[in-house]
């Protein structure tokens, strides 16, 4: 194996922490970048040549994207475990992990099964309304954020998605015995559903699937970007209309009644 040295192990870290992948740079030079999420639209966090981009693969730290993308690279995942010193089978969830409050809690399944999840109690949109611009001001009010945590809710509750690990339950007991956990569950699915299709056809194009990628997918505003072709930071802009409207529409500012119909205004 090759043997790296402290320059090199230092930019692989980079590389980890970035979710980086090494390409040839096209721009005239004989060299290799390393491209932040894998997003050519950013600027590389370095440049590599040949020697350095050897010693990498030499020693096992970076691997061939696959066999059509010969100059395409990326870490090894033996590698990447090694760095961030936890187990195989945990990996994958270490980078997402950074940013949950994870909690075990006992949730019932579909049809009527008890058991033991680990949830993320605190919400996307608490997370992001800890951002502040410049002046100190905070990227989401609090009636956006309570706006897109009702959505949440409605949008867990209906199971339109996959499982999220975000705790959207926090809507009071359902009622009722442990034999019809699971008919309760189905009547509630169903309304929030159909409070999810109204709330998107309000919202429209664009900012509906910002807040499916957000509730459903649990994916951060960059991956957003790269998935719609959007320029940096629009994500957020778009996040931020979306949650104005639903606030408006939900009726979350005191004082100012909500634009939703009466049939629409029931929550899971």
């Amino acid at each position: 194996m090759g043997q790296l040295s402290p320059k090199d192990t230092k930019l692989l870290a980079r590389i980890a922490h970035k979710h980086a992948i090494i390409v040839h740079d096209e721009g005239g030079r004989d060299m290799f970048i390393a491209l932040p999420y894998g997003d050519r639209r950013r600027r590389p966090i370095a440049w590599i040549d040949h020697n350095m981009l050897n010693r990498m693969l030499a020693s096992g730290a970076l691997e061939q994207q696959d066999k059509k993308h010969s100059k395409v690279f990326i870490l090894a995942p033996s590698y990447k475990n090694r760095i961030s010193g936890i187990p195989h089978n945990e990996a994958k969830n270490s980078f997402a992990n950074q940013h949950r409050d994870v909690q075990t809690r006992d949730v019932y399944t579909p049809d009527g099964v008890r058991r033991s999840a680990r949830v993320n109690s605190a919400s996307i949109f608490r997370r992001l309304a800890r951002h502040v611009d410049r002046s100190g001001r905070p990227f989401l009010l609090a009636d956006e954020v309570e706006a897109g945590e009702r959505f949440a809710r409605d949008y867990a509750c209906s199971m339109t998605g996959s499982v999220s690990t975000q705790n959207m339950a926090s809507t009071g007991g359902m009622g009722g015995t442990h034999d019809n956990v699971a008919e309760n569950m189905s009547v509630m699915a169903l309304d929030a559903k159909r409070r999810v299709r109204e709330a998107l056809e309000m919202l429209g194009p664009g900012m509906d699937r910002t807040l499916i990628a957000l509730c459903g997918r649990e994916w951060g505003l960059e991956q957003i970007e790269a998935a719609e072709g959007w320029p940096k930071r629009s994500a957020k802009t778009v996040l931020k209309l979306a949650l104005v409207r639903l606030s408006a529409y939900y009726g979350c500012k005191p004082g100012i009644a909500a634009q939703r119909s009466k049939s629409a205004r029931a929550s899971c």
